[in-house]
């Protein structure tokens, strides 16, 4: 595919995922009229939220299409996956964790069951779309299919996978605390309280009064690992490549609708998480690429 067509069906793309989010929160009533500011947001105020929802439908679009372009796997198989990774990562990946966190962040578990149904609605109306216009509906000719990456033997994952669930509890607290937690914002929110702690008393606290937070996230640890396989399966190219696919994925595809206003975050919140977690996503996702990924 030529760089203009690229660029044509990533531009019609994201104005067909922005038409498909708009009936996906329709059709489950996930409108929120008061995204930003409360009842009775103006004109202004919803082109903002429109525009902004358009910036996260290109970005979404755009990391979605790099490893799409580049993959092995074509028609159905390929819309399965597509739909898994645009559903898995920024829905269901970033609604266990609202759910965790529903006290503070003040969301009802019928909220979070809207949110993740319009989520599945968009990701289905979207993946043949794109898989149909970047031209991967049928494999290609014989003698032209690509060869090269494989991804490390089911058989073998088990210790990688579990360090690598290790390395994300890691991130987690560590960019979690010296990123996001040094907004007052963030604080207050979590703690109802702006005072800050040193690390290590912050980690005791965090620990002492919410012991299951640490085997939840090695849990979601181990899902990211599970979501970077299909990636790094199905995609052609060098190992650095599948690992930008998956670090862009993981880092830009979780965080872009934080760049959306919502009722459930102030602006700073929301500005301190997409610093925080599109940091930490990145970082995380390069090297699970690089570690599931070896030479077919």
């Amino acid at each position: 595919m030529s760089k203009i067509r690229l660029a044509l069906a990533v531009v019609v793309l994201t104005i067909w995922m922005f038409i498909c989010f708009a009936v996906a929160v329709t059709v489950t009533g996930t409108i929120d009229q008061a995204a930003a500011s409360g009842a009775g947001a103006g004109a202004a105020e919803t082109s903002r939220v429109a525009l902004a929802l358009l910036g996260a439908c290109l970005i979404n679009t755009s990391v979605l299409a790099y490893p799409i372009v580049r993959a092995r796997w074509h028609g159905l198989e390929l819309i399965a996956t597509v739909f898994l990774l645009f559903f898995g990562i920024q829905t269901f990946m970033s609604q266990i964790e609202t759910l965790y966190f529903a006290s503070a962040l003040d969301i009802s578990a019928r909220q979070t069951f809207n949110i993740v149904a319009s989520g599945a609605l968009t990701a289905l109306l979207f993946a043949p779309a794109a898989v149909a216009l970047l031209g991967k509906m049928r494999s290609p000719a014989e003698g032209e299919a690509p060869g090269g990456r494989q991804a490390i033997p089911l058989a073998k994952l088990a210790t990688p996978a579990l360090g690598l669930s290790l390395v994300y509890v890691f991130l987690y607290f560590l960019v979690g605390y010296f990123v996001a937690w040094q907004f007052p914002a963030i604080r207050q929110l979590y703690t109802g309280s702006t005072e800050i702690l040193p690390f290590t008393a912050h980690l005791a606290d965090v620990f002492g009064g919410n012991p299951s937070i640490l085997p939840w996230q090695m849990l979601r640890g181990l899902l990211w690992v599970g979501l970077a396989l299909p990636v790094v399966r199905m995609m052609d190219g060098k190992r650095w490549e599948v690992a930008l696919a998956v670090g862009l994925l993981f880092g830009l595809l979780l965080t872009s609708p934080l760049l959306i206003p919502n009722r459930f975050m102030p602006a700073p919140v929301r500005l301190a998480h997409l610093i925080e977690t599109s940091s930490s996503t990145f970082i995380y996702g390069c090297l699970v690429g690089l570690v599931l990924s070896r030479r077919g």
